[in-house]
C-alpha cells in the first residue's frame, strides 16, 4: 500500500506544460521532493485499517491481521470458525490487534508465543504447549503464585468459580505455592484478587457472659449440643466467676447470648408488687387481667399467677414469677388511664293549647216543682236543667257554670216558668321548656331525675263484723312525676359518641279517674343514637292537632227561622300539642375543657336566674336578690361560705354560723 503522499500527480498534463514554460522550476522541486522523502523515512509507518467483515471465514481474518501487523501464526487444524466485525473508523494496528484478540477470546482461541511464529489453538489445549520469554497480552501462560497468611485450598475454593473452563489451578503439596494455567489477562486479574485475599487475619474478639443462676459447665453442654458455633469459633468455662468465654464472629456470639439468657433464668422465682391505681377500678382490673394470663402452667414448674384488688385504697397486689412481673404492671398500667367524659345536654320542649266554647239555651214548663215540658241538653261541661231547678228547690243556690249565663224563673206556687241561655269560651296554653345536663365518665350510666314523689293508692282493705268497720287500711305508692333523664354514653375513636337514652317526662292533669285517684300524662322515650362530638340530634317530636264537637236540638223545631235557636245546643273544642326531644353530647379530655364547659354552663344559669330575679322597687317588703352567685370567672365563688354570710351579717339578718377557726386563724 502505497503512502498518499507518494502518489504521482493527478494533472502530468499540466505540470508538464508548467516545467516547459519555466525551466528553473523543475530543480527546485526535486530538491524539495528529496527532503519530503527523507522525512517519511525517518519517520515509522501508521498504516489505517477499515473493517467491515460479516460472516467471515475466520482464517481469513487471521490472513488480513498477519498482514497488517508483520506477525507470523501458525493454526491450529481445530482454528476454525466465523467473525463478524464492523468498524465505521479507520484503526490502526495496535488496535486491529486488540480487536484480534477479543475475537479469539469470544471463540475460546489462545495465542501461544513461539520463536518464529505464534500459535494459535484453543485454550483447553495451550497448557500443553510451551511458550516463549515474553508473554503477549492475550496469549495462554502458567504462573506460580505464593500465598502466606492464608491456605492454598481455601483460595481455591474461592477462586475457581472465577476461572474459564480451559484455565487450571492446583495447589502445590506441602508449601504454600499455587499453580495456575490461563490467559495472561486473566492470570494478572486473578492474582490481584489473591494478593487482597491473602492478607494476615484479625483475631476473633473473646465475650465473657457471667452467669447469675445456671452452672457455666452444663450451659456449656448445652450450647455445644445444639451444633450453633461456627467453624474456628471456641466456648469455655471459668469456673472462678461462674462465666462462659465465647469467641468467634458477632452474629455466632448473638446466638450465644441469646441462649445463655435463656438458660440462666430462675423459673421458679417468684416476685410480689403492689401497684396503686390512679383512674381504673381495683376490682375490674384484677378480673380483667387474671382472664387475660395464662394463670395455669400445664408442667406445673411455674408458679402460679395471683391478682387480688385491695378495694380500701384501689390498689392491685400481684404475685407471679420474675419473668412476668414486668408483662402484667405494663398491662395495668395501659389499662389505668385517665376515662374520658361526656357531658350531655337536653332539650325538651312541649307547648299544649286546649279550646273550648259552648251556647245553649234550656227552658221548660214546672208542675208541682217538677219539670213537665220544655227544652234541655246535657253537654260536656254543662249542668242541665233539672240539676239546676232540684238545686233550687233543695233552697240552694244553683250554679250555671262558668262564662256567660242568664236565667229566668217565674213561678206561682210550685208552678211555673224556667229558663236558661249559657255562652263559654276559654282558652288554655301551657309551655314547658326543660334544659337538663348531666356528666359521666365513658361507659358509664348517669341518671338525672327533677320530679315530684306522688302517693297513688294502689288498694284497700277493711274487715266488716256487727255492721262495723274494723282496722280499715289503703296500700299506697310512691311514684315520681317530673323529668327523668337516663343516658349511657360510649366514645368511640373518631370521637363520635354512641348513646343509649331513656328519657320520660310526666306531670299531674289535676283531674280524676272514675275508679279514684289522679291522672298523670306521660311521655317517653328510649332509643340508641350515634352522635359527632358537639353535634345537635333531634330524638323525637310531635304534633298535634284535635278538635272535637257535641251537639244536641229538637228535631223539627230546631230548624224554625229566629226560634230554632232555642231547641238547640252546641259546644266545640280544640286542643294542639307541640313536643321536641334534643340531646348535644361533648367529649371532655381533660381538666381544661370541663373548665371551659363549666364556665359556660354557670354564665348561662346566671344570666337566666337574673333574668327571672324579681325587681326590687325599694318598697316594703323589699324583694331578694335570688342570682346565682358566679361572675363568669371564678368557679369556686358558689363554694365560698364567707359570700353568704358577709351579706347576712351587713344587713343585720339572723347571723348564719360562724367560719371554723383553727388556732385563731
Amino acid at each position: 500500500m502505497m503512502h498518499p503522499a507518494l502518489q504521482p500527480p493527478a494533472k502530468a498534463g499540466q505540470s508538464r506544460t508548467l516545467f516547459g514554460r519555466l525551466p528553473w522550476v523543475k530543480p527546485f522541486l526535486f530538491v524539495v521532493f528529496s527532503f519530503y522523502i527523507n522525512i517519511l523515512q525517518a519517520l515509522p509507518a501508521q498504516a489505517q485499517v477499515t473493517l467491515n467483515l460479516r460472516d467471515a471465514d475466520l482464517r481469513n481474518f487471521v490472513e488480513i491481521v498477519s498482514e497488517a501487523t508483520g506477525r507470523s501464526f501458525v493454526l491450529d487444524p481445530g482454528v476454525r470458525g466465523t467473525v463478524t466485525v464492523l468498524s465505521p473508523d479507520a484503526m490502526s494496528n495496535e488496535d486491529l490487534y486488540q480487536v484480534f484478540l477479543s475475537v479469539l477470546e469470544l471463540n475460546r482461541l489462545t495465542i501461544v508465543e513461539g520463536a518464529g511464529a505464534d500459535r494459535i489453538v484453543p485454550m483447553n489445549s495451550a497448557r500443553e504447549l510451551a511458550s516463549g520469554a515474553s508473554a503477549l497480552p492475550g496469549g495462554f501462560e502458567t504462573r506460580v503464585i505464593r500465598v502466606r497468611d492464608i491456605s492454598p485450598q481455601e483460595v481455591i475454593e474461592v477462586v475457581r468459580p472465577l476461572l474459564p473452563s480451559e484455565a487450571i489451578i492446583s495447589a502445590v503439596p506441602g508449601s504454600n505455592r499455587l499453580i495456575l494455567s490461563d490467559r495472561a489477562a486473566n492470570i494478572a486479574r486473578i492474582t490481584a484478587l489473591i494478593d487482597q485475599l491473602d492478607k494476615p487475619g484479625q483475631t476473633a474478639p473473646v465475650e465473657i457472659i457471667r452467669l447469675r443462676n445456671a452452672n457455666a459447665a452444663d450451659v456449656m453442654q448445652v450450647v455445644q449440643s445444639m451444633e450453633i458455633l461456627d467453624d474456628g469459633a471456641a466456648v469455655s468455662v471459668d469456673r472462678r466467676s461462674n462465666a462462659l468465654l465465647v469467641s468467634g464472629p458477632e452474629a455466632m456470639r448473638h446466638r450465644v447470648r441469646v441462649l445463655v439468657s435463656e438458660l440462666d433464668t430462675q423459673r421458679d422465682t417468684v416476685v410480689s408488687r403492689a401497684i396503686a391505681l390512679n383512674y381504673a377500678d381495683a376490682a375490674s382490673i384484677a378480673d380483667v387481667v387474671t382472664r387475660t394470663l395464662s394463670t395455669e402452667d400445664p408442667t406445673g414448674v411455674r408458679a402460679p399467677i395471683r391478682i387480688i384488688p385491695e378495694l380500701s385504697t384501689n390498689s392491685l397486689l400481684i404475685s407471679a414469677p420474675q419473668e412476668r412481673i414486668a408483662e402484667i404492671a405494663d398491662m395495668v398500667r395501659y389499662l389505668d388511664q385517665r376515662p374520658t367524659q361526656v357531658l350531655v345536654e337536653a332539650v325538651i320542649f312541649e307547648m299544649t293549647v286546649d279550646g273550648f266554647s259552648d251556647l245553649s239555651a234550656q227552658f221548660g214548663a214546672v208542675l208541682n216543682d217538677a219539670l213537665i215540658g220544655g227544652s234541655q241538653f246535657t253537654l260536656p261541661g254543662r249542668s242541665s236543667l233539672i240539676n239546676l231547678i232540684s238545686t233550687l228547690n233543695n233552697g240552694s243556690t244553683p250554679d250555671p257554670g262558668a262564662g256567660g249565663a242568664i236565667g229566668l224563673n217565674r213561678q206561682r206556687g210550685n208552678d211555673g216558668f224556667v229558663g236558661l241561655l249559657t255562652a263559654i269560651t276559654s282558652v288554655n296554653s301551657t309551655r314547658l321548656l326543660s334544659t337538663p345536663s348531666i356528666l359521666t365518665l365513658n361507659n358509664q350510666e348517669a341518671e338525672i331525675v327533677v320530679a315530684q314523689n306522688v302517693p297513688f293508692v294502689t288498694g284497700s282493705y277493711s274487715t266488716v263484723s256487727d255492721n262495723a268497720v274494723e282496722n280499715p287500711f289503703q296500700t299506697i305508692e310512691r311514684q315520681d312525676v317530673g323529668l327523668t333523664l337516663n343516658v349511657t354514653p360510649q366514645i368511640n375513636a373518631d370521637r363520635t359518641v354512641r348513646l343509649l337514652i331513656k328519657q320520660e317526662v310526666s306531670n299531674l292533669t289535676n283531674s280524676n279517674a272514675s275508679s279514684g285517684g289522679e291522672i298523670t300524662t306521660k311521655r317517653s322515650l328510649s332509643t340508641t343514637a350515634l352522635v359527632r362530638d358537639g353535634s345537635v340530634i333531634m330524638l323525637g317530636g310531635l304534633l298535634e292537632n284535635g278538635n272535637g264537637t257535641a251537639r244536641q236540638a229538637v228535631p223539627g223545631l230546631s230548624k224554625l227561622p229566629l226560634l230554632g235557636g232555642l231547641f238547640r245546643g252546641k259546644n266545640n273544642n280544640r286542643n294542639q300539642r307541640v313536643l321536641l326531644v334534643m340531646m348535644r353530647p361533648q367529649v371532655v379530655s381533660n381538666d381544661a375543657e370541663a373548665r371551659r364547659i363549666s364556665q359556660q354552663l354557670a354564665r348561662k344559669a346566671n344570666e337566666v336566674s337574673a333574668s327571672i330575679a324579681p325587681l326590687d322597687d325599694g318598697n316594703y317588703p323589699q324583694s331578694q336578690i335570688n342570682a346565682l352567685p358566679f361572675d363568669g370567672v371564678d368557679l369556686n365563688q358558689p363554694f365560698d361560705a364567707g359570700f353568704i354570710d358577709d351579706v347576712a351579717q351587713s344587713r343585720n339578718f339572723p347571723p348564719l354560723p360562724g367560719r371554723l377557726r383553727f388556732n385563731g386563724q
